[in-house]
């Protein structure tokens, strides 16, 4: 599941509503088109200054990360599993534009998997993306800030791998504004990779 994707939640719905939407009137039904359009499990609510989408869904995860490790007659597949629960939310301008997105991703029962021996680690994860749009619906004018962290950890062992950081970066040049902490794990969650697999994640996937 590459994506951009896709991530206790009520709360913080309301914050980066409230941060990124003009102060609102009670939401009324929308009537005019908006751009881009929502996601078919976000609702949407027409407000003052424009229109509110948010919603949440649940994922299951079976998908080949395109990662390898080692080599030859040792070579195996890195396969994820798990469920993602998802909560997301954008607001539109008057005009119907989008003007920012938010994205909440927090995976259960996560787990990376040897395919060909079966054998997997577990893993906890989460991210937040947040996208503000320079120009109403031009997505390539957006600063995308992700913030995640994913731990790995072995039965009777502990953590093997913990990735966790904050990165700014704008969308159209990929121009990195900032960045506090190592993110590859994350970049593979939410962008889709590289996702650059630690050494301890193969050699805990090749020793389980």
């Amino acid at each position: 599941m590459r994506r951009s994707r896709w991530i206790s939640f009520i709360g913080l719905t309301a914050i980066v509503v409230l941060t990124l939407a003009p102060t609102a009137r009670a939401g009324q039904p929308v009537t005019q088109t908006l751009n881009p359009p929502p996601p078919a499990f976000e609702t949407c609510m027409a407000v003052g200054g424009g229109t509110i989408c948010s919603g949440k869904r649940t994922v299951p995860l079976n998908d080949d990360t395109g990662e390898v490790c080692g080599s030859g007659a040792n070579e195996f597949a890195i396969v994820i599993e798990g469920t993602l629960d998802q909560l997301a939310s954008r607001t539109y301008d008057v005009n119907g534009n989008m003007t920012g997105r938010f994205i909440q991703d927090t995976y259960r029962s996560g787990a990376f998997v040897n395919s060909v021996t079966g054998a997997s680690v577990p893993f906890t994860g989460h991210d937040r993306v947040t996208d503000v749009l320079t120009v109403p619906a031009d997505f390539s004018t957006a600063t995308e800030t992700v913030t995640g962290e994913f731990i790995v950890t072995l039965p009777h062992v502990g953590t093997v791998y913990l990735t966790a950081g904050t990165s700014a970066s704008s969308v159209i040049d990929g121009t990195l504004e900032f960045q506090a902490g190592p993110g590859a794990v994350i970049e593979w969650f939410v962008n889709g990779g590289p996702m650059e697999v630690p050494p301890e994640l193969c050699a805990a996937l090749g020793s389980v």
